[in-house]
């Protein structure tokens, strides 16, 4: 999906580290003085030659990371993602658009609870939303529920089990569709795991973000389970309904 886009609304940034994540992903910090302000899972447009050519969502938290985080998993046939993993160095400069999206966490309502579903690195934006709720104070609970196929595909693991020691109110579920469940993990869709956990309401908000079958699966579930649809957030279902937003890179 290529955009055009003007010359005021691109920005320079410099990549300030790379870091492994997994074995097909890494996370890119990125350091950009004229974003001073954005929100917990917005996302970024990456600009090749002008264009549009890949948007991924945001993993780092505003009151939490000083500079922009991003997920990036090497996608078989995949050329923006390759060279982000076999390319791009540390010193480089990256043309970004401002963070955009509707998707973010809203600090509102702080005993409202919370329930995240990601596959792969969907994960990103669930990360930057839930850290930066707890930094606000949020009092009701969050489920995280993070759905990859087997274990090594995994990441931030310690990271988010350490933020659920030190937050009661917050849950991390590693969820393996394949293969060996290992200590820690529950086998199965994160999906349906999540829906079997939770004693979903009006009350809840949801945050979906990954696969597209994924979302569009929870969509219809946590609809049924009476959840209303203006608390049932992901910008891969404002693509889906004609909205003018981008999908995110899952």
């Amino acid at each position: 999906m290529a955009h055009s886009q003007s010359r005021n609304d691109i920005l320079t940034a410099t990549v300030s580290k790379i870091e492994k994540l997994n074995p097909e992903t890494v996370c890119v910090q990125l350091s950009c003085p004229e974003i001073v302000h954005y929100k917990a899972g917005q996302y970024l447009r990456i600009f090749i030659e002008g264009h549009t050519a890949r948007s991924y969502s945001l993993a780092s938290a505003p009151s939490v990371d000083k500079t922009l985080h991003l997920h990036v998993r090497r996608s078989a046939g995949g050329a923006v993602s390759r060279w982000f993993h076999e390319e791009l160095a540390v010193g480089d400069a990256l043309h970004i658009s401002r963070p955009q999206g509707y998707c973010y966490y809203q600090p509102a309502n702080l005993d409202r609870p919370m329930l995240m579903i990601g596959t792969g690195s969907g994960l990103a934006p669930l990360y930057g939303m839930a850290r930066d709720a707890l930094r606000h104070g949020h009092r009701g609970d969050i489920h995280l529920y993070h759905g990859v196929r087997q274990r090594e595909e995994l990441f931030l693991v310690e990271q988010l089990q350490a933020l659920a020691r030190l937050n009661p109110n917050f849950r991390y579920v590693p969820c393996l569709s394949r293969g060996d469940v290992s200590e820690g993990c529950l086998s199965g869709r994160a999906l349906n795991i999540a829906l079997r956990d939770t004693n979903l309401s009006a009350e809840w908000c949801v945050y979906l973000s990954g696969n597209p079958d994924m979302v569009n699966d929870a969509y219809q579930a946590v609809s049924a389970a009476g959840v209303a649809a203006a608390a049932i957030l992901s910008d891969q279902l404002a693509v889906n309904a004609g909205t003018d937003f981008y999908a995110r890179v899952a």
